[in-house]
C-alpha cells in the first residue's frame, strides 16, 4: 500500500490481513511481519487494543465509519492519532473486513476528535440499547403468542436469534434418561443448513465435559467464548462433538445459554458467530440470557398446557367410560320404575308401590343429570365440546325455556314475566346448549325464589352487536362475598335447601364463552338476583311481539 499515513486491513476476527509500508514501520517491521497478528500481539496496551476491537465491532455492526483517538507509534515515538475504522464491502470470499487509517492530530484536532469519539460512543450505546429492547420485546411477543407447542417454540427461538444475535443458532433439549437431542437449527445462509445436519443430532450426557454444550447442561451456567482459538479446540478434544461443531460451522465466537424453568434445565441454546465477524462480549451474553429466560418460560408454559390438556382428555375419556357403564344399569332401573308405575302402582291399593317407584324415578333422573353435567364439564375443560351453530330466534328460545320451567314455577305460585323488544332478535348459537343455559338459570331462580315471588326473562340488543338475555328473580339473593365465586365449579349456596352438583353455573359460563359471549350476575342480599349473558347477533326481524306478558300461577 503506497499510503502516506499508516493503514491496515483487519479481518472479521480483528487480525491484520494487510498493511501499508508506513503502517508496518510504525511497529518496526515489514508488512509481512504483521499479517495474522492482533493489536495486543503487536505490543499495543491491552486497554488500547480493546478500544480498537470495540470500535471495529461497532463499525461492522453500524455499517459506518467509527473514529477513535489513541497514542500511536511513529518513528519519533508515540503521538496522538485519529484512527478511522471503515467497513469494507463484503465479497464472496471475505466478509467483515475493516480498513483502519491512522492520521496524526494537531492539539486542536485531538480535542475535537476526543469529543467526536465520545459522541459516537454515546450514540452507539443508545442505538444498541434501543435495538436490544426492541429485539427482546418482539421476541417475547412472538414466543408468548405462539400456539403452546414446545417443539414449535424451539424452532421459533432458533429463527428469532438469526441474524440479530447469531449467524447460527442451535437448540438442544434434554430427553428422559441421559440423552440430549438437537431440536432446532437456524443459520444466516439457508444453503449451508446441511452443515449442521452432518453433525451428531443426539448424544449421551457426560459429567466430565470440560467445555461446550454438555458442560453447560451439567452446570446450568452459560459459556461465553469471545474468540475460538486453537488452544480452545485442543482443550475440548476430550468431547469430540464440541470441536467438531465449532469447525463445521466455522465458529469464530460463540455463547451457550441454558434453558431453565422452575429450577429445572430444559436444554441449551448455542449462538455461533462465523462469517459476520462479530465477537461476543458481556453485553451479548446478557441479551442472550434475557432471550433464553423468556423462551424458557414460554416453553415451560407450553409443556404445562400440553400436560393439562392431556390430563383433561384422559379425564374426559374416563368420564365417558364410567358414564356409559353407569347409564346402562341406570336405564334398567328407570325402565323398571316406569313399569311399576304403570303396573302394580296403578292398581287399587298400589299407592305405596307408586310412591316408591316415583322416588326411584326422581333419584335416577338426578343421577342422569349428574352424569350429563360431569360429561359436559369434562368436555368444556378439554376444549372439545362441539357446538351445532345456527341462526335462531332468541325470543322463541326464551319462551320455550319458560314453558319448560312452568310446572316447577306453578308449584310455588310464582309470577312469570317475559320482556323483549318489538323485534325478533336472532343470534348465531347452538339451540340445545342455549336452552341448557337458560334451564340452569331458570332452575336456580325457581329454587331460590319464595312462593308468590317474581321471575322475569328478557331479550335486548346492545350497541356492541350482541344480544343480551337476562333472568331476574326476587329471591333470597347472593352474599356479596360469594358473588365472585358463583361461576366456579362445585360452588353451591350454603343455605340451599337441596344440594346439586355445583356444576350448573360453571357449565353455563363455559357454554356461553364457547359461543364467544359473556355471562355475569348482579345481586343484592334479600332482594333477588339478575343473571345475564350475551351471544353474537346475526340480525333483527320486524315480526311484532308483545312487550310484556304476566301470568299468575297459583299454587
Amino acid at each position: 500500500m503506497a499510503l502516506p499515513d499508516p493503514a491496515y486491513v483487519l479481518d472479521a476476527a480483528g487480525r491484520l490481513m494487510a498493511t501499508s509500508a508506513s503502517g508496518a514501520r510504525a511497529f518496526g517491521q515489514g508488512p509481512e511481519g504483521l499479517v495474522g497478528r492482533s493489536w495486543s500481539e503487536l505490543g499495543l496496551p491491552l486497554e488500547d487494543a480493546a478500544r480498537l476491537e470495540s470500535a471495529r465491532a461497532r463499525a461492522s455492526s453500524l455499517g459506518d465509519s467509527v473514529t477513535v483517538e489513541l497514542p500511536w507509534p511513529m518513528d519519533s515515538g508515540l503521538r496522538r492519532h485519529a484512527l478511522v475504522l471503515t467497513p469494507l464491502p463484503a465479497s464472496d470470499s471475505e466478509q467483515g473486513l475493516v480498513l483502519v487509517t491512522a492520521r496524526p492530530l494537531t492539539e486542536a484536532e485531538a480535542v475535537y476528535s476526543r469529543a467526536l469519539e465520545l459522541e459516537q460512543l454515546a450514540r452507539a450505546e443508545v442505538e444498541q440499547a434501543e435495538r436490544r429492547r426492541s429485539f427482546l420485546y418482539q421476541a417475547m411477543t412472538t414466543l408468548f403468542t405462539h400456539p403452546p407447542d414446545p417443539h414449535g417454540m424451539y424452532t421459533l427461538l432458533a429463527h428469532l436469534a438469526v441474524p440479530d444475535l447469531a449467524d447460527w443458532c442451535l437448540v438442544d433439549a434434554l430427553e428422559q434418561g441421559n440423552w440430549v437431542s438437537r431440536v432446532a437449527v437456524a443459520c444466516l445462509d439457508p444453503t449451508q443448513q446441511e452443515r449442521a445436519a452432518a453433525l451428531p443430532q443426539r448424544m449421551e450426557r457426560r459429567d466430565d465435559a470440560p467445555v461446550g454444550l454438555l458442560r453447560v447442561l451439567r452446570t446450568g451456567e452459560p459459556e461465553l467464548v469471545p474468540a475460538v482459538t486453537d488452544s480452545l479446540l485442543r482443550a475440548a478434544a476430550a468431547e469430540p462433538a464440541h470441536p467438531a461443531l465449532l469447525r463445521t460451522l466455522q465458529a469464530r465466537s460463540y455463547m451457550i445459554i441454558p434453558l431453565r424453568a422452575r429450577g429445572n434445565t430444559l436444554g441449551a441454546v448455542t449462538f455461533v458467530a462465523s462469517g459476520s465477524g462479530r465477537r461476543y462480549g458481556p453485553d451479548d451474553l446478557a441479551l442472550a440470557e434475557d432471550l433464553c429466560l423468556r423462551a424458557s418460560l414460554a416453553i415451560d408454559n407450553a409443556r404445562l398446557v400440553g400436560e393439562s390438556r392431556r390430563a383433561a382428555r384422559a379425564r374426559e375419556d374416563l368420564l365417558a367410560v364410567v358414564s356409559h357403564d353407569l347409564k346402562n344399569p341406570l336405564g334398567v332401573v328407570q325402565l323398571g320404575s316406569a313399569l311399576l308405575l304403570r303396573g302394580p302402582g296403578a292398581r287399587p291399593g298400589g299407592e305405596m308401590v307408586a310412591k316408591q317407584a316415583t322416588r326411584i324415578q326422581d333419584a335416577t333422573d338426578r343421577m342422569s343429570r349428574l352424569i350429563s353435567d360431569l360429561l359436559d364439564w369434562g368436555r368444556l375443560e378439554a376444549g372439545g365440546l362441539p357446538l351445532e351453530l345456527g341462526e335462531h330466534s332468541m325470543t322463541a328460545l326464551v319462551t320455550e325455556a319458560m314453558d319448560a320451567i312452568r310446572p316447577l314455577a306453578e308449584a310455588k305460585g310464582l309470577h312469570l314475566h317475559t320482556r323483549s323488544t318489538e323485534d325478533d332478535v336472532r343470534a348465531k348459537c347452538d339451540r340445545t346448549r342455549v336452552l341448557q343455559v337458560l334451564g340452569n338459570l331458570l332452575g336456580n331462580a325457581v329454587k331460590f325464589t319464595p312462593p308468590g315471588g317474581d321471575l322475569e326473562t328478557g331479550v335486548s340488543v346492545r350497541s356492541s352487536g350482541e344480544v343480551c338475555i337476562h333472568v331476574r328473580d326476587t329471591g333470597s339473593g347472593i352474599d356479596p362475598e360469594a358473588l365472585p365465586h358463583i361461576f366456579d365449579r362445585y360452588w353451591q349456596a350454603r343455605d340451599a335447601a337441596s344440594r346439586g352438583t355445583g356444576l350448573g353455573l360453571a357449565i353455563a359460563k363455559g357454554l356461553v364463552e364457547a359461543h364467544g359471549g359473556h355471562i355475569q350476575a348482579r345481586s343484592t342480599k334479600g332482594e333477588g338476583s339478575t343473571f345475564s349473558f350475551t351471544l353474537p347477533l346475526t340480525g333483527v326481524s320486524t315480526a311484532p311481539h308483545s312487550s310484556a306478558s304476566r301470568t299468575r300461577l297459583d299454587a
